[in-house]
């Protein structure tokens, strides 16, 4: 019997004593600590600051890494044969995943020929095209870079999107659980708006998507040759001049007699008055002279 009772008080002694050990380290698992400001912290929530401080730096690292901005280019250059420049950078944009926006040829006041391209290539490819374009021409007048940083934009309309979408996704769940048509109609409309501002939303984001991913690069080309039209223009010939010139004298004779016969008809009576005072005064100062002589 005494075998028995200092069998049980061992096994209590044992029981208690693992008790008293869990109990201090449950207590030494809510160790307080306290912060820079004075705050009281547990462990657990110094761990979720400590997870939350991570991300923050991660998304902060994220946004340096992929900044939106919109790269734009001028460039001025003197070529030498126009037409074999333009179908080159035309090439060369292809090749490069770009493509011409805008191509035009003419002839300027002094009578040179100039051209003007504009062309979109990726952003990737930006540089190296600035570059081998410059070798097409004789001598580069001008260049000019710019870069539009947009990712405040771009972060702000993105952030304004995910808003508008959960708010069309609350009132699509208070549209499905409506009673009266009132109700309904009221939702409903609400919806459209919110639809609508999220559509223009997405419009822009694509907008500037576009304009980040394709640089937008401006060329104007003039030609290192003076066109003499003179020379160059056999459009006329001496025998074409001299039928022209002879034409040219026929209408006018033609044109002469017209308005005479149209003058002399249209004051007709005019004329023949005109001409009967005249010959009453010829008859008249004709009897004074015979009179006198």
């Amino acid at each position: 019997m005494r075998f028995w009772n200092t069998v049980i008080s061992v096994s209590l002694s044992v029981l208690l004593l693992v008790a008293c050990s869990n109990s201090e380290s449950s207590k030494s698992g809510s160790k307080s600590s306290r912060d820079d400001a004075g705050h009281v912290k547990t462990t657990e929530q110094s761990s979720l600051d400590q997870s939350s401080k991570a991300k923050q730096d991660t998304v902060k690292n994220h946004n340096v890494q992929s900044r939106k901005v919109i790269y734009n280019a001028s460039l001025q250059m003197e070529v030498k044969n126009l037409p074999d420049v333009q179908d080159k950078i035309r090439d060369l944009s292809s090749q490069m995943g770009g493509y011409i926006v805008d191509q035009r040829l003419y002839e300027d006041t002094k009578e040179r020929q100039e051209g003007y391209l504009t062309v979109r290539v990726p952003q990737a490819q930006f540089q190296i095209f600035l570059s081998k374009v410059k070798l097409l021409g004789i001598k580069v007048e001008n260049q000019s870079v710019s870069g539009q940083d947009v990712t405040e934009e771009y972060v702000d309309l993105q952030s304004r999107l995910k808003s508008k979408k959960l708010t069309e996704k609350r009132l699509t769940q208070f549209m499905n659980e409506a009673k009266d048509t009132k109700t309904l109609l009221e939702i409903s409309n609400e919806l459209s708006k919110v639809q609508e501002e999220i559509e223009t939303l997405e419009g822009k984001i694509k907008y500037l998507d576009n304009q980040v991913d394709l640089s937008t690069v401006t060329i104007n080309l003039a030609e290192n040759k003076v066109v003499v039209p003179g020379l160059e223009n056999n459009q006329l010939n001496t025998w074409e001049k001299t039928k022209k010139q002879f034409m040219k004298s026929i209408n006018f004779l033609v044109s002469f007699l017209s308005w005479l016969i149209v003058f002399v008809i249209g004051n007709l009576p005019v004329i023949v008055l005109l001409g009967l005072i005249g010959f009453i005064v010829f008859l008249i100062w004709k009897y004074r002279r015979k009179k006198i002589e």
